[in-house]
């Protein structure tokens, strides 16, 4: 156990033993005081000793899981988080996360840093027609899908329709909207629509954000 001196208040570990065999008394080796130990009033100290050392304790806790979670308040407002999900492993844990909070991450963008790497016009029956082709993210860092617009147009160029598709519209297998567009990838894409009908002209364009 532990005994305090009164007069200068140090501290000491003492065996109870040796303590019943000196009846108690106890000579401090700081400053020289000649005492009587009062067991009870010693564990009645311990223990708001100990109490006094978990609240310390908690109080750090807290401190360092309030900063922990303003520094993840910052992360998710300025939208950070989607530089370092460029990183597989990251961006796993980061989708995981989302899985289990049942949320969706919201992705920055889209912005202009996204090209159009090819596309192609399909005729299919009843006058219709089918655009595929694939666009890559040139960003550096994971941005939303962009919303894609179909303009037809009649011969003499001026348009008659303006389309626009989605990305839980245009993508498929592997790719997912929640999961971001990660940059330097070639993602494929399909236009197909009752709507996009057979014409002179098609202009497909990725609108963006910024």
């Amino acid at each position: 156990m532990e005994i305090t001196c009164p007069r200068c208040e140090s501290t000491f570990a003492t065996d109870g033993n040796a303590l019943r065999e000196h009846h108690y008394q106890a000579k401090c080796s700081v400053c020289q005081q000649l005492f009587h130990i009062d067991v009870a009033a010693e564990h009645t100290r311990a223990g708001s000793s100990l109490g006094r050392r978990l609240g310390r304790l908690l109080l750090i806790l807290a401190i360092i899981l309030l900063i922990i979670a303003l520094i993840g308040q910052a992360l998710w407002w300025t939208r950070s988080y989607s530089y370092a999900a460029t990183s597989a492993p990251v961006r796993r844990v980061l989708l995981n996360g989302a899985e289990q909070l049942d949320i969706t991450i919201p992705w920055p963008g889209p912005n202009k840093d996204i090209r159009i790497l090819n596309s192609q016009v399909t005729p299919v029956g009843d006058r219709l027609a089918r655009i595929t082709g694939s666009i890559e993210n040139v960003a550096n860092k994971v941005q939303a899908y962009p919303v894609i617009e179909v303009t037809l147009s009649n011969v003499y160029g001026a348009p008659i329709a303006h389309l626009h598709f989605t990305a839980t519209q245009y993508l498929s297998g592997e790719f997912h909207a929640s999961a971001g567009f990660v940059p330097g990838t070639a993602v494929p894409f399909t236009l197909s629509s009752p709507a996009l009908t057979a014409a002179a002209g098609y202009q497909v364009t990725l609108l963006s954000r910024s």
